[in-house]
């Protein structure tokens, strides 16, 4: 098979990539940070084997990030807020992203906008945490793209979530927050995921850091 060849046989079975499981996120700001083009995809690839002449087509499953759902061309259908999610598929994907569900209490399977706090399993304090979203069965995205000291759930109501966050001075202990907190309500627009309100800094600098 001819160089040519193989490029046409790799671009006929870019077509054949289909959706098959929740991902994760990142960033780096302060503001929510959704991923509804985020996804775990199935696809066949062509590839000529080292030391061989020949090409072999061959599966594999990757996490595919937006960009690469931009160059692939992959179209994700948007979430469907009545499709249903158990609390261990919610907390198997904060597992795959590093964190544990720091109470199961927030889950509420009769919302649409579903919640879940998590705390990073690599940090023994406690306090690096973020919230996961999820709409329908399928994870939108984290109320921040960096992580907060102490989140709480105070309020949920159709595809609305209002998390309250611990606010420290900078002479404050991690395990001492003295600067009151901050209620935020984020809310499912259908489309993306909007803070309803201002986002405390995450400058430990800074009075009224989320740290």
């Amino acid at each position: 098979m001819t160089h040519s060849s193989i490029r046409a046989a790799v671009a006929a079975t870019a077509g054949l990539l289909s959706l098959a499981a929740i991902s994760a996120c990142g960033g780096g700001s302060s503001n929510p940070t959704t991923t509804d083009a985020v996804a775990t995809v199935t696809r066949t690839v062509v590839r000529t084997v080292p030391g061989t002449t020949t090409p072999t087509t061959q599966t594999e499953t990757v996490t595919t990030l937006p960009s690469d759902n931009a160059t692939t061309g992959t179209t994700v259908p948007p979430p469907n807020p009545s499709a249903p999610l158990t609390l261990g598929r919610a907390e198997a994907a904060l597992g795959r992203l590093g964190y544990r569900a720091l109470t199961e209490r927030d889950f509420d399977p009769e919302q649409p906008l579903r919640v879940l706090v998590g705390v990073r399993r690599s940090d023994p304090s406690g306090h690096v945490q973020q919230a996961f979203f999820f709409v329908g069965n399928r994870f939108i995205g984290t109320d921040t793209s960096n992580p907060s000291a102490s989140i709480s759930v105070t309020g949920q109501r159709a595809g609305e979530v209002t998390l309250t966050y611990n606010l420290y001075r900078p002479s404050d202990s991690i395990d001492g927050p003295s600067d009151g907190s901050a209620d935020v309500t984020y809310r499912w627009t259908g489309s993306k995921l909007v803070p309803m309100g201002s986002i405390p800094t995450a400058d430990p600098q800074e009075s009224g850091s989320r740290r």
